[in-house]
């Protein structure tokens, strides 16, 4: 940007050195000249070189930014509630063991999550999937801004890659910032807690600690009271060491919520299964180092250590068939943990250099290590190597890459942990799998710009895992001995996926993002409806195979501050998804296939309001049911007014969260939304 201002300057300095010297003196006496201000605008791209996991141009269109801004106007106090209005994305959340889910696209595996471009082996998919959600609760004080990359194959960030990333950047201070904050609403749900930050010399440092407790609607079993602390240092010497670490810990008590009498449960006595974190306790560090060698080479190390030491009871209940739960007895002792604690380790190298002017080349070596023992026996190791070629040709930008990822099991129980014991995998490596991706940009023009990507990946997948063999009629199998069913293991799923993106700025209205994108899943899995008991005696379900065919489009748009009053923002998406069987193919009605987001705001002097909506289309799932329903077709709104006091240091606010008191559901009809909520706060800037 500098140097366009420097090189319009001079030029203008030229032309007039070119001017006869009593022809400007004669132009002066008759006349002032007025010239018009030229206002020269420009996207800064971040270069690899700066940011070592920072994605290739091509991805642009395929990645949802989401400001601080942004998640401040929506009311959301963590992680999980600032995606609520993301593109294509459908935040799910159901009152068993894990709350929430994040999934894109409607796939049915969570999406992996990262903190400052340090990538966590978290949910993700197969045995690489840990039972870890502690990132969704990262107060939103904390949040920067989130990098949402809907396209699968990242192959600097996430373990997989495949089922997109959500990429957390923390705040930082530069000047010594005290805020703290309080609301209350109903459900007797309160929320409260202190941000603290600033810098000293070349350190940055920031604080939070905050409390969030519910007693959740009557009767739902849904209470809740967590701590969540977080503090972070960040060391910069000059361009050339940046070191930075991170604390995420969570402390408290999670009710597993009741699901709600339905006659289609399978089974029903699943509605009495009704759990207790207590205590929960989430810990996350992560470490980077960050070394500029030259202006042609980076060094990037990164280190995340988790912690999961959640004690899980179950409180001895009875289902009846009226409907009610009835408690027999609690089953709970306290002050003594059921199981060993969970622990995920991961180690990352990457190395950027420019061989060449306009060129950048990264290569990565990741290593995760995790023991798993509170939700599953296992014991396992991860690694992968990636290598990223990016050249920019003058207005074209063209990358290249693979990733290889291959899983060590030291000691692994079928079924993600829970299945038979007889058939534990004991130090066995896994078949080494291959990510491909390639891309190009073309800026058309200063405010406009082209994208393509074509990628393709295999997913790592639970080989233990059990699917019913059926007849060319999709009924089950039975052995001829034992009466049995007859299983099978699962295949691997193979994804190949291409996409298109626009990207137009325009003066007058906005951004706006368009993108089409296809995408092939062959073997992908999905839950059936028959639920079996293992050898422990936990309720599990098959799985089974299938193959899907996605296509699909998106368009985002952020307006300008119109008459410095008024602002809106939103997105929408269609996709059509079809299910190839017995070779034809019909549709696939697992998946949302139309959702839109919406945000308008406007304020006035010291008032500012706040509207957001999400509407989801129909589609049917059996997750928890005898059989298929429909779910979906409900349009979720809240809305939140500010008012700051004069000196802007001290805001109240009330906010309406599902105005219309929706009574949806994401994952199944046993677990819906717990309806309207009402709170009021205060925020205070010391």
């Amino acid at each position: 940007m500098k140097r366009i201002y420097c090189y319009i300057s001079l030029s203008f300095l030229v032309l007039t050195e070119r001017l006869p010297a009593r022809t400007l003196e004669a132009d002066s006496s008759r006349m002032n000249l007025e010239i018009q201000e030229i206002v020269v605008s420009g996207e800064k791209r971040t270069s690899p070189l700066q940011e070592l996991t920072v994605e290739p141009a091509a991805w642009e269109t395929s990645i949802s930014y989401i400001s601080s801004e942004d998640v401040r106007k929506t009311g959301a106090i963590h992680l999980f509630e600032s995606l609520k209005y993301s593109l294509n994305g459908l935040p799910s959340t159901q009152g068993r063991r894990k709350k929430h889910y994040y999934l894109l696209r409607g796939q049915n595996m969570a999406s992996d999550y990262a903190i400052n471009g340090i990538s966590l082996s978290t949910n993700g998919a197969g045995p690489m999937a840990e039972w870890v959600e502690a990132p969704t609760l990262l107060p939103s004080s904390m949040i920067e801004s989130i990098e949402v990359v809907r396209s699968g194959n990242s192959l600097l960030l996430g373990f997989s890659g495949l089922n997109g990333v959500v990429n957390i950047k923390t705040k930082t201070f530069d000047t010594f910032t005290t805020q703290a904050e309080i609301e209350y609403g109903t459900f007797n749900t309160l929320h409260y807690g202190i941000v603290h930050g600033g810098k000293t010399g070349n350190l940055r440092y920031a604080l939070s600690v905050f409390n969030d407790k519910t007693d959740g609607p009557k009767n739902r079993h849904s209470q809740e009271n967590l701590w969540n602390i977080y503090g972070k240092l960040d060391y910069r010497y000059k361009d050339k060491v940046e070191l930075k670490l991170e604390n995420f810990y969570t402390y408290g008590t999670r009710y597993v919520a009741q699901a709600l009498f339905d006659s289609l449960a399978s089974p029903q006595s699943q509605l009495a299964d009704l759990w207790e974190y207590d205590p929960m306790r989430y810990n996350i560090t992560t470490a980077k180092l960050k070394i500029k060698e030259s202006e042609t080479a980076a060094t990037e190390l990164q280190f995340s250590y988790i912690l999961n030491r959640m004690d899980l009871y179950p409180d001895r209940y009875h289902y009846i068939s009226t409907g009610k739960v009835i408690q027999l007895s609690d089953s709970i002792q306290r002050n003594r943990m059921l199981d060993e604690p969970d622990s995920i380790f991961t180690a990352a190298l990457f190395q950027a250099f420019a061989p060449v002017k306009n060129n950048v080349v990264r290569a990565g070596l990741i290593y995760a290590s995790s023991a798993n023992y509170a939700h599953g026996k296992s014991k396992k190791k991860i690694v992968s190597a990636t290598l990223l070629d990016q050249h920019t040709f003058g207005k074209w930008d063209v990358h290249a890459g693979g990733k290889l990822i291959r899983e060590y099991y030291d000691y692994y129980v079928p079924g993600q942990g829970f299945g038979d014991a007889t058939q534990t995998v004991v130090n066995e490596w896994q078949p080494a799998l291959l990510n491909v991706s390639a891309g190009v940009s073309a800026t058309i023009h200063p405010r406009n710009t082209l994208n393509f990507i074509l990628n393709s990946g295999a997913l790592p997948v639970d080989k233990t895992a059990l699917q019913q063999v059926t007849d060319k009629n999709g009924l089950p199998v039975n052995d001829a001995t034992t009466g049995k069913t007859q299983t099978a293991y699962l295949k691997r799923e193979i994804r190949t996926g291409i996409e298109l993106g626009w990207k137009q700025h325009s003066e007058s209205m906005g951004h706006f993002v368009y993108t089409l994108f296809f995408l092939n899943q062959k073997n992908t899995s999905e839950y059936t409806q028959t639920p079996y008991y293992d050898d422990r005696n936990v309720l599990r379900y098959y799985m089974k195979n299938i193959d899907l065919q996605t296509c699909g489009i998106e368009m985002s748009f952020r307006s300008h501050n119109w008459m410095e009053s008024w602002y809106c923002s939103g997105n929408l998406s269609y996709k059509l998804v079809r299910q190839k069987e017995n070779s034809s193919r019909k549709r696939y009605a697992k998946q949302p296939p139309f959702i839109a987001n919406l945000l308008f705001s406007f304020s006035t002097n010291n008032w500012e309001v706040n509207a957001s909506g999400k509407y989801v289309s129909s589609y049917k799932s059996d997750r928890f049911l005898k059989q298929e329903v429909d779910m979906g077709n409900y349009f979720n709104c809240d809305a939140n007014i500010h008012y700051a006091l004069p000196g802007r240091q001290l805001r109240l606010y009330a906010s309406i969260v599902n105005v219309f008191d929706e009574r949806y559901a994401t994952v199944s009809p046993l677990y819906p939304e717990f309806g309207r909520q009402i709170k009021t706060g205060i925020k205070y800037n010391f």
